[in-house]
């Protein structure tokens, strides 16, 4: 019981287990630049990423993510193939950067207009020369890293190594839903950055406990922060849909914004 506990708990906070079903497997080779270390300098180590990318005419990719995360580690496997590597050199610059117990982080994402980190990993496709990502849309699938197979890792990324869509002409209409949806996920993701901060240091308690046993409170709060954070990037595009199809057929109703239950602490 004690076992299927902790699997549970593996899938529900999409953390990685010591001691979970997958300690028995054989460790898969993960080279050095894609394991996530601490670091003090993360803001010019992402410039730097950003320079060497536009200098070599490369997409510029970071990965915000966690030693402790099970996915975080399977997404760090599956790049270091060969498969993924001859990927990975010919067309990105790649930048693994650890966020701790979910309290960094967010500076790098405010950069590419991203008002927070949905989950570990992020993956963030990132054209250099405007500091866009290119793969909003679909930044969800990586959230699951570890269940995604290794041949839609090589087409996806494949897909998006010599991508530029950055420039897209926004008519006034789409602009004023636009706004509105902005303003709708800054205020979401404000929640879930203050969610971060009470169910952080939980998360470090729990890693960091001998018996590796979750407390209530931590299973609790932690569920409630995993239901917005998976549900809030499926809703935004979902409300982007909204306006396109408003704008498209002359419409101006308003957008039906999706509405999310209280945190137990609000």
């Amino acid at each position: 019981m004690y076992k299927l506990f902790l699997v549970m708990l593996c899938s529900l906070l999409t953390l990685s287990c010591v001691n979970s079903q997958h300690s028995n497997l054989e460790e898969k080779v993960v080279l050095a630049e894609y394991i996530f270390t601490p670091t003090t300098n993360i803001s010019s180590q992402v410039e730097q990423t950003l320079a060497t990318a536009k200098s070599q005419n490369k997409q510029a990719l970071f990965v915000l993510g966690a030693q402790w995360c099970h996915d975080s580690k399977g997404l760090a496997q599956n790049f270091s193939t060969p498969q993924m590597q001859k990927i990975l050199q010919e067309n990105y610059q790649v930048l693994f950067i650890d966020v701790g117990y979910l309290e960094k982080g967010f500076d790098v994402v405010k950069q590419f207009e991203l008002p927070v980190y949905y989950g570990t990993p992020t993956v963030m496709v990132v054209e250099p020369n405007s500091a866009k990502i290119l793969n909003r849309q679909t930044m969800q699938k990586w959230l699951s890293a570890d269940r995604v197979p290794l041949a839609e890792y090589i087409e996806y990324f494949d897909n998006f190594a010599t991508s530029n869509k950055v420039t897209v002409e926004v008519n006034k209409p789409m602009q004023t839903y636009l706004n509105k949806i902005n303003n709708f996920e800054k205020q979401q993701a404000q929640r879930l950055k203050i969610a971060y901060g009470i169910v952080g240091p939980l998360l470090q308690q729990y890693m960091e406990s001998d018996n590796k046993k979750a407390s209530g409170e931590f299973s609790n709060k932690w569920e409630q922060v995993h239901d917005l954070r998976y549900r809030i990037q499926d809703d935004i595009q979902d409300l982007i849909a909204q306006a396109k199809s408003n704008v498209a057929t002359g419409s101006s109703a308003p957008l039906i914004l999706p509405t999310y239950p209280a945190f137990t602490w609000e």
